[in-house]
């Protein structure tokens, strides 16, 4: 790997690292601290300049509740409680029709193990929770960096996640949002996150054909 193209690596996952941890940060339980930043300045400009580079509809209302209880039971509302399911899951096994949840989970375990990544402490999600998918997606970027001798094994594992797994259901998930009515910003957050995810498989395909094409000319001489 040439000196230029480790720096554009580095630029694109520090990018992918930002973009994934912003959007976990807001999609994440409500905490009061969670509540108090979607509240500020900082936030809002943030917000504006993700959906103005992933060219997705910025929220009518980007507001949260006055109250964090309420917009604690407006997440649950959301995303955690409902019959027979919450309006929008965050989990994967939800959307995935190929196979059933607890063999979904279990792909996602198996993912997580072969990198090394393990549940953080006192998390109780299941291992096919967004929070968990994206970071692990962030640990892959954070393992290139380290490893830059492991490229191709880690873009060819981080592919395989998001064609099998991460990247399958977030354009589902941001329909049903809208359908069903949810808060403006979270409408806005599901869209934001269906298109990351999607760029994020393209920049994947494009990496490896060029390892496929440096591996056949390496073949062929």
């Amino acid at each position: 790997m040439t000196v230029a193209e480790m720096s554009v690596d580095r630029e694109i996952a520090e990018a992918r690292i930002a973009v994934y941890q912003f959007l976990l940060s807001i999609l994440d339980k409500p905490t009061v601290e969670q509540f108090q930043w979607l509240q500020s300045e900082d936030f809002r400009e943030t917000l504006a300049g993700l959906c103005e580079s992933f060219q997705t509809p910025p929220p009518d209302d980007e507001s949260a509740p006055e109250d964090f209880a309420e917009f604690e039971s407006r997440y649950l509302a959301c995303f955690e409680v409902g019959l027979p399911t919450p309006p929008v899951p965050l989990q994967a096994s939800h959307y995935n029709r190929r196979q059933p949840a607890p063999a979904t989970i279990h792909e996602h375990v198996l993912f997580y193990q072969q990198f090394g990544l393990r549940p953080t402490e006192g998390n109780a999600e299941q291992a096919d929770h967004l929070s968990n998918e994206l970071a692990f997606l962030v640990h892959l970027d954070e393992r290139a960096r380290q490893q830059p001798e492991n490229r191709e094994s880690i873009a060819r594992a981080r592919r395989d996640f998001l064609q099998r797994q991460a990247g399958q259901w977030p354009a589902r998930a941001a329909a049903l949002a809208a359908d069903n009515g949810l808060p403006p910003l979270y409408v806005a957050i599901l869209s934001l996150l269906a298109r990351a995810v999607e760029q994020d498989r393209e920049f994947a395909d494009r990496v490896l054909d060029e390892f496929d094409s440096e591996n056949d000319h390496v073949d062929a001489r």
